[in-house]
């Protein structure tokens, strides 16, 4: 190195390299950033507050949830303890476990700035003021979709005590923020509660998460501990009571605050314990839950019982019997022939939850009471004449439902006498006063409340599927308990072989001297996608002539295409995957079913698993392999009219002189069912529904909105179909097939959940009542039922059919 360069390099300066530092962060995303934060440490208590928003503010089931609080002077006391529960199982837990997460992270709020001490001082104190809220809109909700009726003075009463409640659920929320901000920061409590709760301090510094042992900070928090632990005792007790019993006890809107407060205090603990640990132990034990329903099932199972009637019923051998039980059978009586038979009545109810369990029973009941049809001129038939021209009841979900509670109740009446089974006395939640008749008899047996249980069983029941009845087996016996609070049993024996929901679904069927409607309950296939039936009918029969749905078969098939759920339950599978062995350890802890038939309330649930409220029923066959899934049957078709179709066409092919008439029975007012059938052209049908607008997710929602409308669109279609085959195979009937629905109320749905409102109840009631000539200015609608009744009364006393005009 020369001199000169040497001097150079000497001479210059040292630069020093400064480190690349990032742009400073808004003060305002700094804020959002310390929410976030606070929400995720808070994930828990957020999100059963959030679930707490979507079922009282969105969920269909909930839309008119407090229209029970019928009459403020006979339902101010349940009102009060209502929010007594809401605050002390809901809302206080919510604040008090959210409380707890803060105090236990050390994030919170020492390391961060102003805003993310206020968010983890206020975001706690407005997660519990958002339940009462979320009760408010509920409320409103309720307001909003109060149905259109012409007693003005009981919707009055529902108004007043709508908004009653919402005054006392207002002074709730004021005391829980006076409790809040002005309770002492160090209070603790006094007496016996405060002597408990000193001697618990060991047991709280051992579970709790961060906390510090003899701070007397600590010492005041474990007040809000005591709260926790308090509703993690009461939920333990749904587990040990049932929750059908905890559903009598605290119906409905009571149970809100159960269903969604129950399981905060433990997940908030294993929230917290594994944020100490740094393990996910919420995501843990759902994986190992999951893990153990894939080794042991998932308790799923369709529940079976033994029945001696397992031979099934031949079709003709039913319809030589009802020919007999209606005196028209030429082989019992020489002087009668079968063109004098009466017309086998076909009823198709769809399905809906309790609003089509109601809707179908309130109508059969209808025609019963025969004295309704006196103002149309019908005088000559008896109750027993009706009940005799029922032939059969092809029924879907909720319909089936109803289906199932009528037809044990006429099973379980004399068959000599005109009176119903039911107890002759009020009976709880149903809208009338006391049951009179036949039609009050089939309305306070729909009329229960299914919800509550079911919704306490998928909460609760579901989270432990190995040691409990799933919620499947909980909504099947609130309807069992619902038809033995309704229907006592006889002090004496009675003809009928058994009674209740419990008896095995094979035994009820119709016997000599005692006819009752031949049921088919309509389920889906999860495997194959086709129907699954729940029938006591042989799914063949020899016709005498040309079979009417097949081109050459000999046995003809009387359902096409479908499986028989109990021939299901006798086929052998072979394992050819390890796979097919999954669950099977199952039978060690549920029992292997060695028996050969169902109860009838599970017969029932078979059509109604609806996805989330139900789940899939798994079919196990007697080595305990599953068979299939059997799902609700409106995932086929809704109506139920693809079997009353088969049913008709059997029937009058194996006897041509008999004319079927199918009684469709609808029960949503915004169905797109056709205005035109065998009776009138009723303009009453609401417009063709369009597309949502700016509908989030459409790549999800889309689809699923699809399958869930095609369900509804398949059974429009069926509809349409059944009355074209009957005119095509009886082109000498006038009148084949007669629709009862309801009609549409405005803008406003009418409240589809496994519990109607008595305000909803009166609703469907009325679809009998009613001046045609009336407009809704004059406070009575217009009925598009009136025309069809007449008919279906009209049709049930002839023995013939009008000639169908050219």
């Amino acid at each position: 190195m020369t001199t000169s360069e040497r001097l150079s390099t000497e001479a210059a300066p040292e630069k020093t390299v400064k480190p690349c530092a990032p742009p400073p962060v808004p003060r305002w995303w700094q804020c959002v950033l310390s929410v976030a934060l606070v929400l995720w440490v808070l994930r828990v208590p957020t999100t059963t507050t959030v679930l707490g928003w979507l079922l009282l503010g969105v969920a269909p089931q909930a839309q008119d949830l407090f229209t029970e609080f019928t009459d403020l002077a006979d339902t101010w006391l349940r009102m009060v303890l209502f929010v007594f529960v809401l605050t002390l199982l809901w809302a206080l837990p919510t604040h008090y476990a959210a409380r707890m997460l803060i105090n236990s992270d050390s994030r919170l709020p020492a390391k961060g700035g102003p805003c993310l001490e206020r968010a983890a001082i206020y975001l706690p104190r407005l997660l519990g003021l958002l339940t009462f809220v979320a009760v408010e809109v509920s409320i409103l909700r309720s307001y909003m979709n109060i149905p259109t009726l012409d007693e003005q003075d009981v919707v009055q009463r529902v108004e007043h005590a709508l908004l009653a409640l919402a005054v006392l659920v207002a002074l709730g929320a004021s005391a829980y923020l006076a409790w809040i901000y002005l309770r002492p920061r160090h209070f603790r409590p006094r007496g016996l509660l405060g002597r408990l709760n000193a001697k618990l301090g060991w047991f709280w510094q051992a579970v709790s998460p961060g906390r510090k042992s003899g701070a007397a900070d600590e010492e005041s928090r474990d007040f809000g501990r005591l709260i926790l632990a308090g509703v993690f005792v009461i939920f333990a007790l749904i587990f040990l009571l049932g929750a059908d019993r905890v559903a009598g006890w605290f119906p409905r809107s009571m149970a809100i605050p159960f269903i969604l407060g129950g399981w905060l205090p433990f997940l908030t603990y294993l929230s917290g314990v594994g944020r100490q640990r740094r393990a996910p132990l919420i995501t843990g034990l759902a994986v190992l839950v999951a893990i153990l329903a894939v080794i042991f099932g998932d308790n799923h199972s369709v529940r079976r019982v033994a029945s001696k009637d397992a031979a099934p019923v031949k079709i003709e051998e039913a319809i030589d019997l009802w020919m007999t039980e209606n005196g028209c059978n030429p082989k019992t009586s020489n002087d009668k022939t079968v063109p004098s038979c009466p017309r086998p009545i076909i009823v198709a109810a769809a399905g809906g939850a309790s609003r089509a369990g109601f809707m179908m029973a309130s109508m059969i009941g209808y025609f019963i009471d025969t004295d309704q049809g006196e103002s149309y001129g019908i005088n000559t038939l008896s109750s027993r004449d009706v009940r005799n021209r029922l032939f059969a009841i092809s029924a879907v979900s909720g319909g089936a439902m109803g289906a199932v509670m009528v037809t044990a109740a006429l099973g379980a009446a004399s068959p000599v006498a005109d009176k119903p089974p039911c107890v002759n006395a009020a009976v709880d939640q149903w809208w009338g006063f006391k049951v009179n008749n036949w039609r009050d008899c089939f309305e306070a047996l729909t009329s229960g409340d299914f919800l509550t249980a079911g919704f306490l069983g998928f909460a609760f029941n579901d989270a432990l599927p190995f040691a409990f009845r799933d919620r499947a087996a909980v909504l099947e016996d609130s309807w069992r308990n619902r038809f033995r609070d309704v229907v006592p049993l006889a002090k004496e024996k009675t003809e009928s072989d058994c009674r209740g929901l419990d008896c095995p679904f094979l035994s009820l069927r119709p016997k000599p001297g005692h006819w009752i409607p031949l049921l088919v309950l309509n389920g889906t296939s999860e495997a194959i996608g086709r129907r699954i039936l729940t029938t006591p009918l042989a799914m063949s029969y020899v016709s005498p002539g040309q079979c009417p749905t097949a081109v050459a078969a000999n046995p003809c098939p009387l359902f096409v295409e479908a499986d028989s759920f109990h021939q299901l339950l006798r086929t052998q599978k072979a394992s050819r995957h390890q796979r097919d062995r999954l669950g099977m350890s199952g039978q060690f802890l549920y029992g292997k079913p060695q028996n050969n038939d169902l109860r009838l309330s599970t017969a029932a649930l078979n059509s109604a698993r609806f996805p989330l409220i139900s789940p899939p029923g798994s079919v196990r066959n007697q080595d305990y392999r599953l068979v299939d899934r059997i799902v609700d049957g409106g995932y086929f078709e809704n109506y139920g009219t693809v079997t009353a179709r088969e049913l008709a066409l059997a029937l009058h092919a194996i006897a041509p002189q008999l004319k079927p008439l199918v009684i469709v029975i609808s029960n949503d007012p915004a169905d797109q069912l056709g205005p035109t059938d065998d009776v009138a052209n009723d303009p009453q049908v609401p417009s063709r529904p369009t597309a949502t607008a700016g509908e989030v997710l459409s790549e999800v929602t889309a689809p699923i909105t699809t399958v869930f409308n095609a369900r509804t669109a398949h059974g429009v279609q069926a509809v349409d179909a059944l009355r074209t085959w009957l005119h095509a195979a009886i082109p000498e009937c006038d009148k084949l097939v007669i629709q009862l629905r309801i009609s549409p109320d405005g803008d406003k749905a009418l409240s589809m959940s496994w519990w109607e409102s008595p305000l909803v109840q009166r609703r469907i009631h009325r679809q009998t009542e009613g001046d045609p000539n009336s407009n809704s200015g004059s406070g009575k609608e217009s009925n598009q039922n009136l025309p069809r009744l007449k008919a279906i009364w009209q049709e049930m006393q002839s023995s013939s059919c009008k000639a169908n005009p050219a």
